[in-house]
């Protein structure tokens, strides 16, 4: 009579089945915890800047287009008011994104994670640039942009620079120095990171004369 197979093969095979199972559902665990807690950053970054934008225009009761050919500004220190202990240089508005999000004077990561901050240069020097967190209420819906789109600067006097999109830049994050030097060929640079952090979506903008300013 012929022996019947052994099984014992058959029960590691299971068994290594089984571990592969488990680990799958841990990383699918982690992975969705991960998602999770970045959805809950964005929203409560949301909910951080909207209060600030409001208290902010309360206090900046009426808006005018700045002046492009005021030279005598080009020395000045950028006003700032402060809300919730915090300074402010003024807000940004992109109206195709219906996106309004006020902007800090210093940058740290504690400050990002409230609402985009100054990252170097001064919009009296045409210089400025301003850093975002890639959260959707934040600067991630930016990266869909293209060029000719208008944004818009509203200082905390009131004043508004118009400016308009004129090249996207993909910079690697050890390229930060380039992204700030070159900033002085443009008026007005956004960045923000990609998804994962790999690289810096990076908008360069030139001022621009805007007589069909609206509502924001």
């Amino acid at each position: 009579m012929k022996k019947s197979p052994k099984k014992k093969p058959v029960k590691k095979k299971k068994r290594k089945g089984g571990v592969w199972t488990v680990l799958g559902l841990l990383f699918l665990l982690a992975a969705g915890g991960l998602t999770a807690y970045n959805y809950y950053e964005s929203y409560t970054s949301g909910l951080a800047s909207e209060e600030v934008l409001a208290k902010m225009q309360e206090k900046i009761t009426e808006t005018h287009d700045a002046d492009p050919d005021d030279d005598l500004l080009e020395d000045r220190e950028m006003p700032t008011i402060e809300i919730d202990g915090y300074r402010y240089i003024g807000y940004l508005n992109v109206q195709d994104l219906k996106m309004t999000l006020p902007v800090m004077e210093e940058w740290d990561y504690k400050r990002l994670k409230i609402a985009p901050c100054r990252y170097a240069g001064s919009y009296y020097q045409d210089n400025l640039v301003i850093a975002g967190h890639n959260y959707r209420r934040h600067f991630s819906p930016l990266r869909g942009l293209e060029n000719g789109t208008k944004v818009n600067f509203i200082d905390v006097e009131g004043n508004t620079y118009h400016y308009e999109i004129a090249g996207v830049e993909i910079l690697k994050p050890d390229q930060v120095d380039k992204l700030v030097r070159e900033s002085e060929k443009w008026d007005l640079t956004l960045f923000t990171c990609t998804i994962g952090g790999q690289t810096r979506h990076t908008i360069r903008c030139v001022r621009i004369d805007d007589d069909t300013t609206k509502d924001f």
